[in-house]
């Protein structure tokens, strides 16, 4: 079955789920690290996901939280009533505008079987970062420093004379993306040939230093994680500013890799891998910049109250 909300439309056709994060370390960047099980009998069954990984829950529930003087309207994702948290502690909170957001974070949870794969919850370490770490001064600043140093060394920006596959790859996958980009935030973009070092005009490194400066703590982590899974600004700036999508990303991120397939041939299971983790990530953020209007997310939470937050037909 499915939720209609004028053009924007939920599965419900199976179940949902969550669980509570608190140890799943999932932050984007970073490895997960779990404790081995050493319990008292008294211990909760939260807690005791925390320790073990195992899924403990049944249901799960999506919650539509109006706006309060410390918090903007946002849903949160519960696990048998109760919010998903993230490895800081804090109540993890999607913004009130990313329905879809929301609902496929949970459905993230709902394919969890017996054990939790902290690598199969990509959306839910996305805004766990933006929560935990992006929304803190100095953890952002250090972040937009990092990204910035990405800039001078786009990958979208150094060009190859040959062989001629890559040449022509290059025209077809990075040009279109450095022209856009100059004139999107009217900055000059200079590309390399035959050297290892190259640096962006000033101006134009202010121009996305202030972009960056701009973003929202979610789209930060969004561009962040395009960004190093692309090696490129230009890529992480055009998919969060939905100027391409997820799949057109992937494309003009493996450039190198599709040029050396085309005339070695393919590594069996390696070449699988990267194609399909790319893709994975990158949709990820495609998928966390989907916002919704005004007038579908308040038919979308009236559905969801009479439904009293559960997705299960």
């Amino acid at each position: 079955m499915w939720l209609s909300m004028g053009s924007m439309r939920l599965r419900t056709c199976m179940p949902w789920a969550s669980v509570r994060l608190g140890a799943v370390r999932a932050l984007h960047g970073s490895p997960a690290h779990f404790e081995k099980p050493k319990l008292p009998p008294s211990v909760s069954e939260a807690k005791r996901t925390e320790k073990t990984m195992k899924r403990f829950w049944k249901d799960v529930f999506l919650a539509y939280e109006e706006a309060s003087m410390s918090n903007d309207e946002h849903f949160q994702i519960q696990l048998d009533k109760r919010s998903v948290r993230t490895p800081g502690g804090a109540v993890l909170r999607v913004p009130g505008d990313r329905p879809l957001l929301a609902c496929l974070i949970a459905q993230e949870w709902d394919e969890q079987s017996q054990v939790v794969k902290p690598h199969s919850l990509p959306l839910t370490s996305l805004v766990a970062r933006a929560i935990d770490g992006l929304s803190q001064d100095a953890t952002r600043e250090e972040a937009e420093s990092l990204l910035l140093r990405y800039f001078d060394t786009d990958a979208v920006c150094y060009h190859e004379t040959k062989p001629a596959k890559l040449v022509q790859m290059q025209e077809e996958r990075w040009a279109p993306l450095i022209e856009w980009a100059k004139t999107y935030f009217q900055i000059p973009i200079v590309p390399a040939q035959g050297t290892l070092l190259h640096a962006q005009a000033p101006e134009a490194r202010d121009k996305i230093a202030r972009v960056m400066a701009g973003m929202e703590p979610l789209d930060l982590a969004a561009l962040e994680r395009a960004v190093m899974t692309s090696k490129s600004m230009i890529i992480g700036m055009a998919l969060v500013h939905r100027h391409i999508e997820a799949e057109q990303a992937a494309l003009a991120a493996e450039v190198e890799t599709a040029t050396q397939a085309s005339m070695w041939g393919a590594i069996d299971d390696s070449h699988d891998v990267d194609h399909a983790e790319l893709r994975r990530q990158l949709a990820s953020v495609a998928c966390a910049q989907v916002i919704t209007e005004p007038e579908l997310v308040e038919r979308f939470v009236k559905v969801l109250r009479e439904r009293k937050g559960a997705f299960r037909t």
